[in-house]
């Protein structure tokens, strides 16, 4: 996946106008020659000034759609192009790749790395557009930017265990259901059910129907391969 990714970025590359790639190229030379430095609009705009024969105000345009793209972002001492080229970001990406909505903290374990260092890297993937963030409960749980963002909540929610089994049940389940149902299937006190039936019923991963007094509960067919993808997840774990 991480390989396949590789040659995305060097075909978006090489089909970057001429000017793009001789100031990426620029930038990346910056980093070599001044170690560690952050890339800048306006030290970049310097240098490539005096290395080309480029009008300044074209030069400028190119710069800041290059930072607009993500190609490079300022104070970042790395560019778009080579970020999957060090090992711990294609390492952290892979796991988020493969684990959808997962925190810091389950990087950190996972690849046996301090939650600082983690940190690190999280941010610079997020920087560059590799990954999203997304808030939930006191956490930012994190998605590979090409996954669809409607597919979010339902990582988000499954995080929680009786929370996935009451999706299981339903996903599974060819009919509605009760809560009472549910409870008495999944062996979970109904009023927790409830609880957590509010909070998928709002995520619109699962539908409410009535039947005069009698409330039914039902998985929305739309988050079928999201849900698949988590029980292939947590079967493997």
């Amino acid at each position: 996946m991480i390989g396949t990714e590789k040659k995305k970025l060097l075909q978006l590359k090489e089909e970057l106008c001429e000017i793009k790639q001789f100031l990426l190229k620029t930038a990346e030379e910056m980093i070599v020659e001044k170690k560690n430095i952050g890339l800048y609009p306006l030290d970049l705009l310097e240098l490539a000034k005096e290395r080309s024969k480029y009008d300044e105000s074209e030069l400028f345009e190119n710069i800041t759609e290059l930072y607009e793209a993500k190609w490079i972002v300022p104070g970042e001492n790395i560019t778009r192009n080579l970020v999957l080229d060090e090992l711990d970001h294609q390492r952290v990406y892979a796991f988020i790749i493969k684990h959808p909505g997962c925190d810091t903290l389950d990087v950190m374990k996972e690849l046996n790395i301090s939650f600082r260092y983690a940190l690190k890297n999280l941010e610079t993937l997020f920087k560059f557009s590799f990954i999203r963030a997304r808030k939930y409960s006191q956490f930012f749980l994190y998605f590979p930017s090409y996954m669809l963002e409607e597919e979010d909540m339902i990582y988000c929610l499954s995080r929680n265990t009786i929370t996935r089994r009451i999706i299981k049940y339903l996903f599974e389940r060819k009919t509605a259901a009760t809560a009472h149902e549910i409870a008495k299937a999944i062996r979970i006190g109904e009023i927790n059910v409830l609880r957590k039936l509010t909070r998928l019923s709002q995520a619109r991963i699962v539908s409410i129907s009535a039947e005069g007094l009698i409330t039914k509960y039902k998985f929305n067919k739309d988050q079928k391969n999201g849900f698949a993808n988590i029980l292939t997840t947590y079967k493997k774990s």
